[in-house]
This record gives structure tokens, sequence and C-alpha cells, in this order.
């Protein structure tokens, strides 16, 4: 579902007519994919069944923030991305709160958290030892997929600043349209918003970056 509308757009325009309501509606899902790409991040709210590879640490990192909720964290060595025989079985369900926690950013139970840790309590996120060719001992591994995270992630209601920067977005690529090397093609049969190059999309998401830096998705 899109998170900025044709009535916004042409509001912010100035306009009542409908000679550019298919432009727009063309462009509110490119709009919004630039968006996320630049924060990325995905944004409305859904929820994720995602698969892990232990590592040793303490410390997961979930893909998508803000994190709502967690539904169910499993952990099987056998696992393997869900393709492993009984993959994930109900005896390796982890409990929260006492097997594992997710950082809040304030110590109430109501609060999300937008750094989507989940620390494990007590022990390490599981990883396989292995042995090595050559070599007596066994060595620390990597988990292929064993673990498995459902949880709920984004926002209810996308924040009013990226709604408004993705309606102003919108409005640039409209405002742009008669300038030189923006747009490639401006017939509606195949209009797609052809922006020549990179540099062309990135003078684009300038205008509204400002706005969304908070946002954006920091990648450790």
């Amino acid at each position: 579902m899109s998170w900025t509308t044709k009535t916004t757009i042409k509001t912010l325009l100035g306009i009542s007519d409908t000679s550019l309501d298919t432009v727009i509606e063309l462009l509110i899902p490119q709009a919004e994919a630039m968006v996320k790409g630049y924060l990325q991040r995905e944004v409305e709210q859904a929820t994720y069944t995602e698969y892990y590879s232990g590592t040793g640490d303490q410390t997961l990192v979930l893909n998508q923030t803000p994190v709502q909720s967690v539904t169910s964290v499993h952990q099987d060595l056998n696992g393997f991305y869900g393709d492993g025989t009984d993959a994930f079985p109900v005896s390796s369900e982890l409990v929260q709160g006492t097997d594992f926690v997710l950082r809040k950013d304030h110590a109430t139970a109501a609060e999300i958290s937008n750094s989507g840790i989940l620390y494990r309590l007590g022990t390490v996120w599981t990883r396989p030892d292995m042995t090595q060719r050559g070599q007596l001992a066994r060595a620390p591994g990597t988990g292929k997929g064993n673990i498995k995270v459902v949880y709920t992630a984004g926002w209810e209601t996308v924040p009013a600043d990226i709604q408004f920067a993705t309606s102003r977005l919108i409005t640039s690529m409209l405002e742009s349209r008669s300038r030189a090397g923006r747009i490639q093609s401006e017939s509606i049969e195949d209009y797609s918003y052809s922006l020549s190059g990179v540099e062309a999309e990135t003078m684009l998401l300038d205008s509204v970056k400002g706005s969304l830096a908070r946002y954006r998705k920091v990648v450790i």
C-alpha cells in the first residue's frame, strides 16, 4: 500500500485537473522504491521469517527495523535455512527473557527496537565445531542458516517526514520533465520515469535526503 497519494501530489503542485493523473500513479511506486533504496530498509510494517547463521557471538542483528515484536526464535544446527530434515522443531524454540532478549530503546515493555539487536542470554548464538583438513583439533565453524526468527518490523503508520519527502520527490520528478537530461522518454505508453543515469537519480534524492537521513539504516 502506498504511503503517499495522487491527491497529495496534486495539492503540492497546486493543480486540480486530471492531465497528470496517469503519470503520478506511475511515479508513486518508483519514488517509494527510490526512498526505500536510500533508506536501505523496508518502510511499511510487515511480518518477516528470516534465517541467520550463528557466529559464536552474543548479538544477532535483525535485517529489518524498527522491530515491533518478536514472535519466535528457533536455533537448530541442522536447520539449514529451513531445508534440513525436520528443521526447527518445537524443541528448538528459545524463550524470550530466558534464552534471548530484544534490545529496546527505552526500558519499557511497550517500546520498539530501532537497533533490531537480539542478545543471547547466558551463552552465544551457536555455531558448529568442525575438523579442518590436516588438523586433529576441532575449530569453530559458521552456522548455516541455523537460526530462524519470526518478527514484525516497520512502521504501522509511515512517519510524516518520510511521507512528505516521498511526495516532494515525486513533485521534483514532475517539475523536471521539461529539463534536459532528466527524462529520456515522456510518452505515457512507456512512461517509467527513465532517468538518464545514476547521477540524475542522485540529484533528485539530494532534495529530500535531509528529511530521510535519520531513518537510514546503519550498516555495521
